[in-house]
């Protein structure tokens, strides 16, 4: 009994129904309202919204230069250096690293620069040139390197808004977190000496990127097409729609195929081909979209408001864009969340496949086709952090995307 009233006094109370607000809010507070009862989608929103202020602000949250520029050559293939609050020196407030360093063979390599036939014979009897062996490094457990924060390191441009004559480039040169002397590796290195910590979050950001602008080519051409299709109906309908199927049924794979045979013989920037990229994925996924729209187009365009704006003299273009268009606005919107993951994949599946963006870019997919290397499978098994992330980034963006949807269904209470 006792705890039944506990529940019942610090438990979520529900809305009644028959509460004036309920009845005179709009659809965003209706949606809204909807979404915060669904707890798997609030709690993948926090992910979603943190990862995506870490990629975007990514060079303060990173303590390295992810380019070539910030390599550290003395810790290449370097495993994660974690972060302790304790070990066999006791205890401390504050968190700290061990300090790292290559474990140096013992091989006389002057006398096999001289000719010496034993050296040559006992360097490559051993495991010295193995993959596993170049990246062991010795663990000095005894010199500690604190965690400092808000430290001052490389400097980078944290707003650039440098457009048209407009000069506004904000810079800066501080980080949230750093170590004392020389350099912190959470997620370890590559063999270039790359931190994979500061690559992955500034992957991420460009890989949202790229699905935002595919998102918006995709929004033109669906609401292009299935408004001018279901307003005028008739021999543009069956032409535009003969066009969508044409698109809708012809294999992705073969196209994307075509278009990086066709981008590899033009001489493109890395930001070039990046928005080629985007551009085709999303000038490719309209088609579904497209149909959905111009179907719900043929029903309104026969209602009482459509005819009183005809009258009142708003052309075409008026009709479909402030009237038409907006009445499916709440589909529109939570479609186009539901997709964000499958644009996602479609670069990272591109990129991954050598056909999307290539190294020195950060992004998912880049990342994602080095981790099928087998050295790194066997020997640098921290490079799969991407990895983690991008299964993390998907699934929250499923997750925000399903409870959207069911908060849109006005139904969905009933069912």
């Amino acid at each position: 009994m006792a705890i039944s009233q506990l529940l019942a006094k610090f438990g979520r109370k529900k809305k009644p129904q028959s509460d004036e607000s309920y009845y005179t809010a709009g659809q965003l507070s209706l949606i809204k309202d909807r979404f915060k009862r669904k707890m798997s989608g609030v709690v993948a929103a926090w992910i979603l919204a943190t990862m995506v202020i870490m990629s975007f602000f990514a060079p303060f949250f990173s303590p390295i230069d992810p380019t070539i520029n910030g390599a550290d050559i003395e810790y290449r293939r370097g495993s994660p250096q974690w972060i302790h609050f304790s070990d066999e020196n006791g205890f401390s407030l504050r968190p700290f690293a061990y300090t790292y360093t290559k474990e140096k063979t013992g091989f006389d390599f002057k006398s096999l620069a001289a000719g010496g036939l034993d050296a040559l014979d006992a360097l490559t009897s051993s495991d010295a040139l193995s993959s596993s062996s170049q990246n062991k490094y010795i663990i000095n457990t005894e010199q500690r390197r604190y965690l400092q924060f808000f430290v001052q390191g490389w400097e980078y441009s944290l707003i650039d808004l440098s457009f048209a004559g407009f000069d506004l480039d904000w810079r800066s040169d501080r980080h949230l977190f750093g170590v004392e002397n020389g350099e912190i590796h959470l997620m370890g290195t590559d063999e270039d000496g790359k931190d994979v910590y500061s690559r992955s979050i500034h992957a991420i950001w460009v890989t949202i990127s790229i699905a935002v602008v595919a998102l918006v080519v995709k929004l033109f051409f669906s609401l292009l097409v299935g408004g001018v299709s279901g307003y005028f109906g008739g021999k543009v309908d069956a032409v535009m729609m003969s066009f969508t199927e044409a698109v809708r049924v012809i294999p992705p794979i073969p196209i994307y195929l075509a278009c990086a045979v066709a981008l590899a013989q033009i001489d493109l920037t890395p930001i070039q081909r990046y928005f080629a990229i985007a551009v085709v994925i999303g000038a490719l996924d309209f088609a579904a979209l497209g149909r959905r729209l111009r179907t719900h187009i043929l029903t309104e365009r026969n209602q009482d408001y459509i005819l009183a704006a005809q009258l009142c003299g708003s052309s075409t273009w008026r009709i479909i864009w402030r009237h038409l268009v907006p009445s499916f606005g709440s589909y529109i919107i939570v479609d186009t969340l539901i997709n964000f993951p499958y644009v996602i994949l479609a670069e990272t599946s591109l990129s991954f496949l050598g056909l999307g963006l290539t190294e020195p870019i950060n992004s998912l997919g880049v990342l994602l086709q080095k981790a099928q290397d087998p050295d790194i499978q066997q020997n640098m098994i921290w490079q799969f952090f991407p990895v983690v992330l991008f299964v993390f980034l998907v699934m929250a963006f499923v997750f925000v995307g399903d409870a959207l949807r069911d908060a849109a269904d006005p139904y969905a209470e009933k069912k």
